[in-house]
């Protein structure tokens, strides 16, 4: 596998190897090959650091913030520990997968939480700037809860009957004629939910802040590339990724760090991306940290 990179790389938080090369740091860009191994699998990324796994070691790049560090000190990566950008934080375990430990931040966990209860089982959770988003692990159904004051970024109505900071079910994303959801990515004040009919939604946004998408709002709304299938999606502090099921990448949003892997400082709508690869190669997924992306990429056997 390849690990490819671009963006933002203030804290040396992109470099994966020593080669020398003076980038230590310098933001990258176009995409950069910056790593190849057998196994690579990037467990969490931060403003200043990247926290990845390979076929040999768990490595961090860059300068960890309290949440790594806490991970690197316990020797636990807490895969179900999710820190939003106002840092409250939440955490289920899989013995208990419907009820999530809610924290006001780091420094009161793990004991200092209180406890808030979904009607089902949970598979993953997902945070950015003031809202956390919760995917179930049967029927692909989307819960959110957040800070009030941005209602945007709930994707839901707000009421007594599913109050903000109550995990409530987005309705929008119900029934849908693509299915359940299958993935959810959080970032900034932007959340994407992607189908198992490869059908992509995007909600959010800030009052009084450009949005990253026309029409971007409160509710979701489909995302139409060329008519194309969406793979697979990742959404950073300003900037979106996504991938075809034919394996093409497709990049919008800010880019003046070079997270877009272009030399476009912001892009209104999407524009496609393409990797340098050799025949035989495949992009696999993407990843978006603060204001860099990560895409991997395998080798067809």
């Amino acid at each position: 596998m390849e690990l490819w990179v671009s963006g933002f790389n203030a804290w040396g938080q992109l470099n994966f190897s020593d080669d020398g090369d003076g980038l230590e740091s310098r933001d990258l860009k176009p995409f950069k090959c910056v790593l190849q191994d057998e196994k690579i699998e990037l467990l969490r990324t931060s403003l200043s650091a990247t926290l990845r796994l390979s076929s040999h070691n768990q490595i961090t790049t860059g300068s960890p913030d309290g949440l790594i560090s806490y991970c690197l000190a316990q020797q636990d990566n807490f895969t179900n520990l999710v820190q939003a950008g106002n840092d409250r934080l939440v955490n289920f375990s899989e013995i208990q997968p419907s009820i999530i430990e809610n924290f006001l931040s780091l420094e009161a966990f793990p004991d200092n939480g209180t406890i808030l209860k979904i009607p089902e089982e949970l598979q993953r959770i997902v945070a950015n700037q003031t809202t956390f988003t919760a995917l179930s692990k049967e029927g692909g159904r989307v819960y959110t809860w957040g800070d009030g004051r941005y209602p945007n970024c709930l994707g839901r109505l707000i009421s007594e009957e599913c109050p903000a900071d109550i995990p409530s079910i987005v309705e929008d994303l119900a029934d849908l004629p693509g299915g359940g959801v299958r993935k959810i990515s959080s970032g900034g004040y932007v959340t994407a939910a992607l189908t198992d009919g490869n059908d992509l939604y995007v909600w959010g946004g800030r009052a009084g802040q450009k949005t990253i998408l026309e029409g971007l709002g409160g509710s979701p709304i489909p995302i139409d590339l060329n008519g194309e299938d969406l793979w697979d999606v990742a959404v950073g502090l300003n900037h979106i990724l996504a991938v075809t099921t034919s394996r093409k990448l497709f990049v919008v949003g800010e880019g003046g760090n070079g997270q877009l892997g272009l030399d476009d400082k912001e892009l209104e709508d999407w524009v496609e991306v393409r990797l340098p690869l050799e025949e035989g190669q495949t992009i696999m997924s993407v990843h978006a940290g603060y204001k860099n992306s990560f895409v991997l990429v395998a080798n067809e056997s």
